[in-house]
């Protein structure tokens, strides 16, 4: 099942019909329907704003839930929301708002929000390179922490939140080495283009270390993704 919490029941609506009505590549650059192997038979619906008392889990189980899943309004979680998939791909679009008090989004998650993503706390996302993370309009947090620099990233404009990075990270703009190219530019007399993200440079980039509890960081500036989501399910400080 993508999700077992009973408030979401979902609806089967045909491909077609369902296909015209949610048309992802309006939402993001290059659409979700690129990550099916084949058109699904439907698209699996749930009308109307939803409201959940968390935590609530989704992501594919299995080839039943390789299809889009869409709420059609806004999400409210009263609690911690949760997105993680590996092995099947099934797709996630809230054609409203997210509202949640934490969120967790890891490795192939493919989630599309149709307007805002508010988070209370913090969202965290550290996603493989078939990911997709997309929000049209804003994402407004209290922190974000960027884990992994792999996915498909789409946000209308700037995040509203603190950037919170790792040390050994592959993303250009969040690394110690965009610094350290810019600095080599600077003693040679060439130019180098300077790496943003979302309208973030690196150095607005805060260490986890200092800001995250001590029970989140591994190593030196390293983070352990595994106690962050259980702190998030147990309802635990995350930050120092």
């Amino acid at each position: 099942m993508f999700t077992e919490n009973q408030e979401l029941e979902w609806s089967e609506i045909p491909f077609e019909d369902a296909s015209a009505k949610y048309e992802l590549n309006g939402i993001s650059e290059d659409g979700l329907g690129e990550v099916f192997p084949e058109d699904p038979p439907h698209y699996l619906v749930r009308q109307g704003d939803v409201v959940i008392d968390g935590p609530v889990n989704f992501g594919a189980a299995d080839e039943g839930d390789v299809t889009l899943h869409v709420i059609d309004g806004d999400l409210t979680v009263n609690g911690p929301l949760f997105f993680i998939q590996g092995d099947f791909y099934g797709a996630l679009l809230v054609t409203g708002s997210i509202f949640c008090q934490q969120a967790f989004v890891d490795m192939d998650a493919m989630l599309d929000v149709g307007k805002s993503m508010n988070v209370e706390g913090m969202p965290f996302t550290h996603l493989s390179k078939p990911a997709h993370f997309a929000v049209k309009e804003a994402l407004v947090a209290g922190s974000w922490l960027e884990a992994s620099g792999d996915g498909l990233f789409e946000i209308g404009q700037k995040p509203q939140a603190r950037l919170l990075r790792v040390e050994k990270s592959s993303y250009h703009a969040f690394s110690k080495y965009a610094e350290e190219a810019e600095k080599r530019a600077q003693e040679e007399g060439t130019e180098v283009k300077k790496p943003s993200y979302f309208g973030f440079s690196p150095k607005e980039a805060s260490s986890v270390r200092g800001i995250l509890h001590p029970s989140l960081i591994k190593g030196e500036e390293g983070i352990d993704a595994r106690a962050i989501r259980e702190a998030m399910e147990e309802g635990r400080p995350l930050f120092a």
